[in-house]
């Protein structure tokens, strides 16, 4: 049975600029330089829209302990973020993630919305890993690294508007 979860993560700069952030091929080129081959950008959704595709292998032997117990080689992630354009001071979009190696399914709606000042980025989604026994041992996990992903997004979106 799936793991739902809520987070949010406030983002101190106007939901304008962060949203504009969000849908600029640039910034997403910037965070990936390193490793280019792993982000796929789409942008056929029209202006103000943008879908970032990310994939990234990791080892087995990286990984937590009950996570190799299942996973025998590399585990190969992929996570999709799509962003529709902004409507007054709000834009929705949706993440989704998978990987092969584990059955997972993560299933994101996502909220940018205004707030004071600054923005608000909402998360509502689920994660669900198909392994009898350990599954849900391993949907809490992921669920914290959902957490964790939203937190990084937030100080890359911080540090490229701080630096801009």
């Amino acid at each position: 049975m799936a793991k739902r979860f809520e987070y949010s993560e406030d983002i101190g700069y106007p939901v304008d600029r962060v949203h504009a952030t969000l849908t600029d091929p640039v910034f997403w080129r910037h965070r990936f330089e390193e490793a280019p081959e792993k982000l796929t950008l789409d942008e056929s959704g029209g202006p103000g829209t943008l879908t970032a595709t990310m994939r990234d292998s990791i080892s087995a032997s990286s990984l937590p302990g009950l996570v190799r117990k299942v996973v025998s080689g590399e585990l190969r992630v992929e996570r999709a973020d799509e962003w529709g354009p902004l409507d007054g001071n709000r834009a929705d979009g949706r993440i989704r993630g998978s990987s092969t190696g584990i059955p997972v399914r993560i299933e994101c709606a996502s909220v940018l919305r205004a707030s004071g000042e600054g923005s608000v980025l909402e998360l509502i989604g689920s994660v669900e890993v198909k392994i009898p026994l350990v599954g849900g041992q391993i949907e809490s996990l992921i669920k914290k690294l959902v957490r964790d992903m939203v937190g990084q997004d937030r100080d890359a979106i911080e540090k490229w508007l701080g630096d801009s």
